[in-house]
């Protein structure tokens, strides 16, 4: 053993016992039993004496005399006049701290609050003073709270504070809680007392060392007096509810502050006994729930709901994303703690005072009210290239109609509507439905409705493709069940740069009816995490021979586990970097995503209903939504959770197929749309979660896009060609330069809450 340890472990022994001392020791020296008392403090070892009570005593003659400038020999006349016979040692209390040993000499308790708060005036009269010093005040959470209670102390705006909180003090908490290292594993509420106690003495302390708690909330509401106010700065969401319903019972108003954007939140339950707690916003939570809550993770949802999602900064936003990923709890300022200290104070007085009545939410934003007076140039800004658009309406489509030759045909109106009414339920990008329909000459014509040629997911069309192929399965599929025989003249020649079929039809009643044919309106994407649990191989190749009679597509699938982990990794990084990307993240949250509104219906886009996700994530999906938080997040090269979560989905995966075409072609494109729907409806007659996870595709597309390097940073970049080198490993296809245009995933799942709808037929059947 060093020679030190044992002399160290006495010490660490002999200190934790004085760990929990808050509260001074008083002597007075003309009370006998003090000054015995007074004595054996003296004994205590490496004791530090402060005596300026002579200093004190003239700070207190000339403020009682405000009109009278004293020479130095005048005012120490005065100071002996007001001591009079009493020995200076006995003036006044000496105040003993036990965790720092200091013994120090000042006024006694009236003239010290005289001197202590003279600069207050008239910032706050003598007669508030007074009203100030009988009020109550409880601060739940020390963290703002610290900064709050230390500020509360410093202009006495009352004569009592309770403290509560379970936590204790580390390293990390000194970004914005003003306190030494010295500190350091000492609870919470003890360090704030004794840093309240080391500047007013006579201020009472109650620690609640154990947080607020259902047990101890009368005793910190009620016992030995009511409180005046609240100040609510918990991280616990059920105590934070909790808290607020035991206010409105006992009509104590409340004062919540945010650091973020300085957001303070006032509640005149005094005032207003029966109104909503935190203003209403919360009516719908479940108190049963809030306490069921462990992780950040599981908190920010309601946090939010709180906090407010729409009025927090794009920087706590972007920083929620990144909590227990890269970052482990809330981030705050010191500058922010401080102000918001300040600002509770204040405003905390004036409600005590009766100055201020109001109930409320407000802002005190530096960020607006100190800025750059003009914003510059938004960098987070889509980055779009307006493309040709071809308008796509009743007059062009029955032009182009009339100058296609087709051969005779025999649908009626009743058939083609079913017809139409099949083919939309084809899955399309972003369920965007880039379709339209004219039924003309007893014919069908589909037509690309090419309002957005200029999709961050679709660069060069090719999913565009693939549901127009798609569509034309279902077309085929329908066209059997009713007993006739198709003819598809696809992509036909002349100047009709849009039209890509048409389909003309002949009755015979010997078709044989396609067996996908019940499948059609069953078919839906399924975006829950599967069971993992291995495919049979007869189904594999069920699924395999949907494609064998088209040539020119070919179909292989992945099962071993390991690849499948690493395809969804692949998946989880594209799905990051689309997030990120300015014109990714616009199209996905302009034209994909979508929140409906009460009693709206998505009809166009992906509802967030079907992604089938926690409300954590669906939380985090609105967070990013705003461009600011992706930019920052971007600029910060984070993000990971978005990567993670995709990566989970897709490691839940039986298995993961990819569709090829062998030459690069618009028709080869809608040859594969057509495959991908037979494989799509194979799958869905056996049962099978099916979810296209296209992404890693889409970026292989960009390497060969002559603006590769404007559109990605040299960062990005690897990281897109690292994922073409892994999928390259995995399929074949990709290594032998086939043109890969369609990656999915099959699992056993449950199935998913809500499907994707479609336009009304209205809107695309002509």
């Amino acid at each position: 053993m060093n020679s030190y340890t044992k002399r160290l472990n006495d010490l660490k022994i002999s200190q934790a016992k004085s760990d929990i001392a808050f509260k001074p020791l008083f002597y007075r020296l003309n009370n006998g039993a003090e000054l015995a008392e007074f004595q054996k403090v003296l004994e205590i070892p490496s004791i530090t004496i402060t005596d300026q009570i002579t200093d004190q005593i003239s700070e207190y003659v000339k403020i009682k005399n405000p009109d009278r400038k004293f020479s130095s020999d005048e005012l120490e006349k005065e100071v002996k006049k007001h001591i009079g016979e009493t020995p200076l040692d006995v003036y006044g209390v000496w105040v003993y701290y036990p965790w720092s040993r200091r013994l120090v000499h000042i006024l006694d308790e009236q003239e010290f609050i005289d001197v202590r708060t003279s600069r207050n005036q008239y910032k706050i009269t003598p007669k508030e003073r007074d009203i100030l010093s009988k009020k109550k005040i409880g601060v739940i959470g020390l963290s703002v709270g610290q900064s709050v209670s230390v500020t509360l102390a410093m202009e006495r705006i009352c004569g009592e504070l309770r403290l509560a909180d379970f936590d204790k003090l580390e390293l990390t908490n000194l970004n914005r809680i003003r306190t030494g290292v010295h500190n350091l594993g000492l609870e919470k509420v003890y360090s704030v007392a004794r840093e309240i106690s080391e500047i007013d003495p006579y201020i009472n302390v109650v620690c609640f060392p154990e947080g607020l708690t259902e047990k101890n909330m009368d005793d910190f509401f009620t016992k030995n007096g009511k409180l005046d106010l609240l100040v609510e700065e918990s991280d616990g969401f059920d105590i934070k509810i909790l808290c607020r319903y035991k206010a409105r019972e006992l009509k104590v108003p409340v004062i919540m502050e945010a650091s973020d954007r300085c957001m303070v939140d006032v509640e005149r339950f005094d005032l207003e006994p029966t109104r909503s707690i935190l203003h209403g916003i919360v009516d719908h939570l479940d108190i049963p729930t809030l306490k069921s809550l462990k992780t950040n993770e599981e908190k920010i949802p309601y946090m939010l709901d709180v906090l407010g999602l729409e009025t927090t900064t794009p920087r706590l936003k972007a920083s929620m994303i990144e909590m227990q990923q890269t970052i482990t709890t809330w981030p705050q300022l010191a500058s922010a703690v401080t102000m918001g200290g300040g600002i509770t104070a204040d405003v905390s007085r004036r409600m005590l005072l009766n100055q201020f009545t109001q109930s409320g939410r407000y802002y005190v934003d530096i960020d607006e009210l100190i800025g750059n007076k003009t914003n510059p140039a938004d960098s987070t800004a889509s980055s779009e290239t307006p493309g040709k658009k071809a308008l796509v309406d009743h007059a062009y489509m029955t032009s182009a109609a009339q100058s296609v030759k087709t051969p005779a045909s025999e649908l009626n109106a009743e058939h083609a509507k079913q017809i139409v009414e099949a083919a939309i339920t084809a899955p399309s990008n972003g369920n965007i439905q880039p379709w339209k329909w004219l039924f003309s000459k007893e014919s069908l014509f589909l037509f690309k409705d090419s309002t957005d040629p200029d999709f961050f997911t679709d660069p060069k069309q090719i999913n565009t493709f693939l549901s127009l192929g798609a569509a034309l399965e279902n077309v085929a599929i329908k066209a059997s069940e009713l007993g006739y025989e198709l003819n598809s003249n696809l992509l036909p020649p002349g100047n009709m740069e849009n039209l890509i079929a048409a389909c003309t039809f002949k009755i015979n009643k010997s078709v044989s009816k396609d067996p996908l044919a019940p499948f059609i309106l069953k078919r839906h994407t399924n975006r829950k995490a599967g069971s993992g649990k291995p495919i049979a191989e007869t189904v594999l190749k069920q699924l395999t021979e949907t494609v064998k009679d088209n040539k020119n597509i070919s179909i292989s699938f992945i099962s071993e586990q390991g690849k499948v982990e690493k395809i969804g990794q692949m998946v989880g990084i594209c799905e990051r970097i689309r997030l990120l990307h300015p014109q990714g993240h616009h199209d996905y949250f302009t034209k994909e995503l979508k929140w409906a509104k009460k009693g709206e219906l998505i009809t166009e886009g992906v509802d967030i209903k079907t992604l089938s996700v926690p409300a954590s994530v669906e939380t985090a999906l609105k967070v990013i939504s705003n461009p600011s938080v992706a930019h920052l997040l971007n600029n910060w090269e984070k993000g990971i959770a978005f990567e993670k979560l995709q990566y989970s989905i897709t490691a839940t995966s039986s298995a993961i197929g990819l569709i090829s075409v062998n030459e690069p072609s618009e028709i080869n494109y809608l040859r594969a749309g057509m495959a991908m729907e037979r494989v799509w409806l194979e799958a869905t007659k056996n049962n099978l979660a099916f979810q296209p996870i296209c992404l890693p595709l889409v970026f292989l597309n960009y390497l060969d896009d002559k603006r590769y390097e404007e559109i990605f940073s040299e960062k990005i970049s690897f990281q897109i060609k690292a994922v073409k080198e892994q999928l390259s490993f995995i399929f074949s296809e990709i290594s032998k330069k086939k043109d890969a245009v369609f990656l999915f995933r099959l699992s056993e799942a449950e199935k998913p809450a809500a499907h994707s709808l479609r336009k009304p037929l209205k809107a695309v059947y002509f």
